[in-house]
């Protein structure tokens, strides 16, 4: 059915594409007005991080489910389909006749709104199932658009979540079957293969914006459009992306779209999901001109962020799967690869010299101990008890070991697991469900340290601040000196040793201890960071060095030393009763 709106050649049909924005690990690059213009981004830096870190999310942000508040406000009475409550919604109801359209000038809407990948393009593809609407509800909440996706893939899933967002966008102020309503739809310009259609040039920076944010306009040149309208017409779009110079992440978009009858503007801001790490939209608001002299005004916002395909308690975490080692009763994480801004931001406080923002790849999934080696795990291979801490209980970390000393544990656990490979157990999380069995000399783990990167990498878990808990990390978080907090925050206890594992909540990644406790040795050579792109995909430390990289901060250390992108080094003979490690392994045939 067709509106007055879609009678003014509205029709406005989206790409068959949809980049959801979002950050794993995403900071502001500088902390006033001067250092941001004296760290300039080149565009053509800018264009390829952003390009960079859209890939990433099309692969990272696929099944995501949000709830949408949609208001809809015209100056002018249109004709709106009215609802009737109650119904459940599982079929697909014929269009109102005309004598079920009422004229109205306000609508409010809430829906599902999911992103899926399209099994065509691969790109993420935005659909709507409308909830209620001006509070009548429309169906019972039986998440019909995930349950369809988790049922089945496929060109005929994606048919039918098409006829699920037409039965919803009748509902809209002129029963608008097709708008430019998509809160990602601005994100387009940035994807590297749309990026040759577009001309962009640097603006001048928006003060209202936080420091390191480049604004930068587009304008589309070249065909296929973006966008088109009826009749398959090409509708060139031009508007503005704020852009965080040091990471890519886009923190809001504007996208234009003008015809003789029309002209549309969409504005979305995104922020920063705690938990995931995350950068989700916050608020889109659009503004529809008319020839007539109407104009539709729409304001959408955006909560409850969840997988729909990982459990019932809606965190947008990764399931991760586990790996258990029956002779020490070591568990590990599997990680996945991803990508991730290694260092600090240049305003975060403590920051050290050495701590460089860059952009880093982990290209393979890896394996990393749930816990630090424990003084039990470390005896049940070596025969020996080295730590100063020792009436701590078996439970501890492991201290007082050096380099070379953990390099013999992680020989001896090797040969271990050579000879006996069912001593090994997979466990591999499957949304709610859990498959068990000996890994076996199929996939067995080769142990090792992680490497610095690896290391980071594991105790960010997708955030972005100082700490995987944000921009504080309180004694009731990690076991540091408490006498000694961050930044202005208040003191909290000082314990004066360690902890046993598990003492303290884990972070994102379901890791303990990777702040506070006992330092960690890492496999690398201490280094400053590499300046070329390509050193930061799967990096490693020097080949040779003086002082070995240690990670994590310790009970004896202040708050500070705990933070994910703080360095420190030790070399490989030292020892010390806050130095211990946890282990890293790869699954090998």
């Amino acid at each position: 059915m067709r509106s007055q709106v879609a009678a003014a050649s509205l029709a406005l049909t989206l790409a068959a594409f949809a980049i959801f924005a979002a950050s794993a690990a995403s900071a502001t690059s500088a902390s006033s007005a001067s250092s941001r213009a004296s760290a300039v981004v080149p565009l053509d830096t800018l264009l390829d991080r952003a390009a960079w870190y859209l890939d990433y999310f099309v692969d990272e942000f696929e099944n995501v489910v949000a709830e949408e508040r949609y208001v809809q406000d015209s100056t002018m009475p249109l004709p709106s389909f009215s609802p009737v409550g109650g119904g459940r919604g599982g079929g697909f109801p014929p269009p109102p006749s005309p004598s079920d359209a009422a004229r109205a000038r306000h609508r409010d809407l809430r829906s599902d709104f999911l992103l899926v990948k399209s099994p065509d393009t691969l790109a993420l593809v935005p659909f709507r199932d409308v909830i209620d609407v001006d509070g009548v509800a429309i169906r019972d909440r039986e998440a019909r658009l995930a349950n369809l996706f988790l049922s089945a893939r496929g060109a005929s899933v994606m048919e039918q979540a098409e006829r699920i967002g037409a039965e919803g966008a009748r509902y809209n102020l002129g029963n608008m079957r097709s708008t430019l309503g998509n809160p990602v739809l601005g994100l387009g310009v940035l994807q590297r293969t749309y990026q040759a259609r577009f001309r962009f040039t640097l603006a001048k920076d928006d003060r209202a914006s936080a420091a390191g944010v480049s604004v930068v306009e587009f304008k589309e040149t070249s065909s296929p459009a973006m966008i088109r309208g009826e009749a398959g017409r090409d509708l060139m779009a031009h508007g503005r992306v704020w852009i965080d110079s040091a990471t890519g992440r886009v923190t809001k978009t504007e996208l234009q779209v003008e015809q003789p009858v029309i002209r549309a503007s969409i504005v979305t801001t995104f922020r920063l999901e705690d938990r995931s790490g995350i950068g989700v939209p916050e608020e889109m608001r659009e503004q529809y001109t008319f020839a007539n002299g109407n104009r539709i005004a729409t304001v959408a916002t955006y909560g409850r962020f969840r997988r729909f395909d990982v459990n019932t308690t809606e965190d947008i975490r990764t399931p991760l799967g586990t790996l258990v080692d029956e002779w020490t009763g070591m568990t590990l994480v599997e990680l996945p690869p991803g990508r991730f801004t290694m260092g600090s931001r240049s305003s975060e406080i403590g920051r050290n010299d050495d701590e460089a923002m860059h952009d880093v790849e982990i290209t393979r999934p890896f394996l990393i101990g749930q816990y630090e080696v424990t003084q039990q795990e470390w005896r049940t291979v070596m025969g020996t008890a080295p730590s100063h801490f020792s009436a701590c209980g078996s439970g501890c970390p492991v201290e007082n070991v050096a380099f070379d000393d953990v390099q013999q544990f992680i020989a001896k656990l090797n040969a271990h697991v050579a000879r006996s490979p069912e001593s090994v157990a997979l466990r591999q999380a499957q949304g709610d469900r859990e498959q068990s069995g000996p890994v076996g000399s199929r996939q067995s783990p080769r142990y090792r340290l992680p490497t610095e990167a690896e290391w980071e990498y594991a105790c960010r878990a997708r955030t972005a601040g100082p700490f995987s808990t944000g921009e504080n990390l309180t004694t009731a978080q990690a076991n540091y000196n408490g006498k000694l907090p961050y930044a202005s925050f208040p003191a909290g206890e000082f314990r004066q040793k360690p902890t046993p594992a598990g003492t303290f909540p884990l972070n994102p990644w379901g890791l303990g201890d990777m702040h506070g406790n006992v330092w960690e040795w890492t496999a690398d050579w201490y280094a400053p960071y590499p300046e070329f792109s390509f050193a930061n995909i799967d990096p490693h430390g020097p080949a040779s060095g003086e002082k070995r990289v240690i990670r994590g901060g310790s009970w004896y250390f202040d708050a500070n030393s705990a933070r994910c992108g703080l360095r420190y080094t030790h070399a490989p003979q030292d020892k010390g009763f806050s130095l211990g490690f946890r282990v890293a392994a790869d699954r090998v045939r």
